[in-house]
This record gives structure tokens, sequence and C-alpha cells, in this order.
């Protein structure tokens, strides 16, 4: 296992400036470690064959290293209170960096490898009961790999300007790289716009400050989405998730082609979660059927949310609402209703006064069209 600090009489010292003549010790276990240190790899300290230590046992890539230390050597640069690899004792971690920033210490984490949800709750929840932040920043390894929602569940934080975003690194180009405004279409793909920049006070300061550019607004069409929700429909493989949602038009004797074009506006700012826009929408109209001219808590809303997620929301451990997605998007939801005018507010609730005009199919539909 290579690590970068080593104590030297309790004081720690990092390999880069440390000696071959004297006696180092390892911060964690306590065990005596040996300097490695030449022209062909990044110097290092590692334990003596046959040792085991509990804090520094798990096997480091060099991009993970390489990574770490051009962070280090950032901060540093620009003359930021930084630790690298500081052992917590009361926490009995360590994170890759510990950084003095915008007033607060941040323990930052370049994950490269796989690590569970249970193992990053844990590990954050740590760093919180201490009061430190955390950040936590993907290596190259991620951004090969296809976003899945449990990454952006895992990762990701919330800006009021950014909305949900993850943060990237790539140490070989020295370029940071933000994914924000995560969000999923209407069949449940993940979106999301890119920013990219080379490391600096200026462009953090811009990240952290919510003055990124503003974002493009998506121009979409809600014609050839209609189209493509009937192509999914009677495709060769159609998907069993589709199918769930058509069977349930089916019951209430509806067609899915031919739902409110409603269903194609787009006021869902963040992930609904395991189940697609789609499947929350249909979901909220059928329900609206169900209670037409009844009056309803705000609350029912909610739940209504998560019974078509199936009780299986997204959970964000490094936002401090960590149901924000749930939350935000039912809130969304509810104002689009009332000013569209299909529920109106009234004292202590909400009552459905309008059904929006579902279509016996996509002919029908398209004739009915306003762009």
């Amino acid at each position: 296992m290579q690590m970068f600090v080593a104590n030297d009489c309790r004081q720690a010292v990092l390999a880069v400036d440390a000696l071959h003549q004297k006696n180092y010790t390892c911060p964690g276990c306590g065990q005596r470690v040996i300097l490695r240190k030449g022209e062909v790899r990044i110097a290092h300290f590692a334990h003596l064959s046959g040792h085991g230590c509990h804090v520094f046992s798990e096997g480091e890539t060099q991009i993970h290293l390489s990574g770490k230390q051009r962070v280090f050597d950032w901060c540093r640069q620009n003359h930021l209170a930084v630790k690298l690899e500081a052992y917590l004792p009361k926490l009995k971690q360590r994170p890759d960096i510990l950084v003095y920033w915008h007033h607060h210490w941040t323990a930052i984490e370049f994950q490269c490898s796989p690590i569970s949800f249970e193992r990053l709750c844990e590990r954050t929840r740590g760093y919180h009961s201490q009061g430190y932040k955390v950040w936590w920043i993907l290596g190259p390894t991620y951004l090969k790999k296809r976003l899945t929602l449990e990454q952006v569940s895992k990762f990701s934080y919330f800006q009021k300007k950014l909305h949900l975003f993850m943060s990237f690194y790539n140490p070989k180009r020295d370029e940071f790289l933000v994914r924000h405004h995560l969000h999923q279409d209407l069949f449940g793909k993940l979106n999301w716009q890119v920013y990219r920049f080379v490391p600096s006070k200026m462009k953090f300061d811009q990240l952290f400050l919510g003055h990124l550019p503003v974002p493009k607004k998506e121009n979409k069409d809600r014609y050839q989405e209609a189209l493509e929700l009937q192509r999914r429909l009677l495709g060769r493989y159609c998907d069993s998730r589709l199918s769930q949602i058509q069977r349930l038009c089916y019951v209430h004797h509806l067609n899915l082609a031919g739902c409110p074009w409603l269903i194609h506006d787009s006021f869902f700012a963040l992930p609904t979660g395991v189940a697609s826009p789609l499947e929350i929408k249909i979901y909220f109209l059928i329900q609206l059927r169900a209670n037409y001219k009844k009056k309803l808590p705000y609350q029912t809303f909610s739940r209504w949310f998560e019974q078509a997620n199936q009780n299986a929301t997204l959970i964000f451990p490094n936002i401090r609402n960590s149901r924000i997605c749930t939350e935000m998007n039912v809130k969304l939801l509810v104002n689009y209703l009332a000013t569209e005018k299909w529920i109106t507010c009234e004292a202590a609730g909400y009552r459905i006064n309008q059904q929006p005009d579902w279509y016996s199919d996509l002919s029908e539909k398209l004739r009915h069209f306003c762009a």
C-alpha cells in the first residue's frame, strides 16, 4: 500500500520531502514504514512486507495517486491550508485531502474505484459528525462508464443555480468537469449540462458561488416525443416498465398513446427516481381522474409520488435535505397543475376541478397538437 505521508517523531512528513537516512512510522498503525523515492515512480512510503495496517490497507491505482497529489499541489500553490492523507483518529479515517476552504475544513475524496452506498454513507456521516464538509470527486474511470441513478444518488450535490451536480477530475489532462442540472427525460434517460475547466481559484469560486454560464434551455419537440412514445409501444421489444404503464391505462379504459399533451411538458427539474417522469405523470393523471372534484391535502400528492416510485425514491447522503428530489419535484408538479387550472388552491388543500383530455389514439392526439 502506497502512502504519501508518514510520521517523523509524530510530525507529519511528505514523501517528497523525506530523507532516506531517517526512520518513519505509519500515522495509522504506528508501524515502521520505508521511503521509496526515485526518478521513475511517485515518491511514497510503504509498510514492510508482511505488516498489516487497518487504516492504509486499500490498494490505490496510479491514477488515484497522481490525482490526489495534483489536487494537493494545487492547494499549496494557492496558499490554502491543506493536509495530504491526514489521519483522523476519532473516525479512524484518512481523507485523500483535508483543505480549509471558504471558512470550513473539507475532506476531499478522489474516488476512482467502486464504493458501496452503505460505505459511502458511513464515511460521509463520519466526516459530518466531526464538523467536516466532504466533497466526493470522481476519477476518469467514472467518465468512461454509463451514468446510473445509483451514482447520481451517491455522489451528487445540490446548489440553487446548478441544481443537482457531480464533480469529476482527470489528472492526465488536468481537467475538471462538472455535470450539472442533472435530470431525466420523459422515458428516464439521464441528461445534464457540462462545464469543463482547468483548475484555478477563480474557476472554483465561480463553481461554489454559482457563477457558471447560464445553461441553454432545452429545445424539446413535443410532437416528436409523442411519436417516439408510439414507436416504443409498437416496437418489437417493448420496455417492461412501459408495458406496465400501458396495462395500468387499459385498466382505466385509457390508451397510453393518447395520453394528454401535458405529459410532454417539462416541469421536473431533478431526476424522479426509479420511476421515469412518464410513469409519475401517468400515475398522477389517473389519480386526478379518480379524485375528480375532491379536495386533497398537499401530503396526498407527495404520497402519490412515492407510490409511483414504489416507495424507492432517491436518497442523497451528500445533500442536507436527502429527499430533495421528491420534495422539489412534487412542488413543481403541484405548481404546474395549479398554473394550468387543473387544480385550485383552497383552505388546507387543493381541489381537482378539471381533467386533461385523453385521446382515443395517437392520430386523434396529433390532430389536437398545439406547438
